[in-house]
């Protein structure tokens, strides 16, 4: 699964509309790979100024507009923690491709926005991590093709998921 966390100032994706149409900019990323969309998941957490500073200062700041020296206070600062379960990358061609990846996908919410911005990406163990207390299938496994085309989670015999 993926797990998107986006903290942003509460004046940034105001919307139902802005908030899903990230979201489905966000899991086509995955889609593409395929991995069912459900795995994707993406939570918007809102955080006013006063407990999102960087370099000390408050963004974006209502009492700041002097952006000397550094990036200009009152521009929104969107912070992205991006947690990957379900795959590893597995070399620097690879990652370089996912980031461009997301990259793309984060452009037209974020950067033409002209927000300051930044993500980072983990990886974590897949051995950890169960979905409606089932282990996942494996990559390419006949049950995780069934988990991509039905987008629900359904059980399956262990060697159907690449489990034995």
């Amino acid at each position: 699964m993926p797990l998107w966390n986006i903290y942003h100032p509460p004046t940034t994706f105001t919307t139902p509309e802005s908030k899903q149409s990230l979201a489905a900019s966000i899991t086509s990323v995955y889609t593409a790979i395929p991995l069912p969309a459900f795995y994707v998941v993406v939570q918007f957490i809102p955080l006013p100024p006063t407990s999102f500073y960087i370099g000390a200062t408050p963004r974006p700041s209502p009492s700041s507009s002097s952006p000397s020296p550094g990036p200009d206070p009152t521009r929104p600062f969107i912070r992205i923690t991006i947690s990957n379960v379900a795959r590893k990358i597995p070399s620097k061609e690879v990652g370089d491709r996912f980031l461009g990846m997301v990259d793309e996908a984060l452009k037209p919410h974020i950067e033409d926005k002209g927000y300051d911005w930044e993500y980072s990406v983990e990886e974590t163990s897949r051995d950890l991590w169960k979905i409606n207390g089932l282990v996942p299938p494996m990559p390419g496994s006949v049950a995780e093709r069934r988990w991509v085309e039905e987008n629900v989670v359904s059980e399956f015999e262990r060697g159907e998921g690449g489990l034995e």
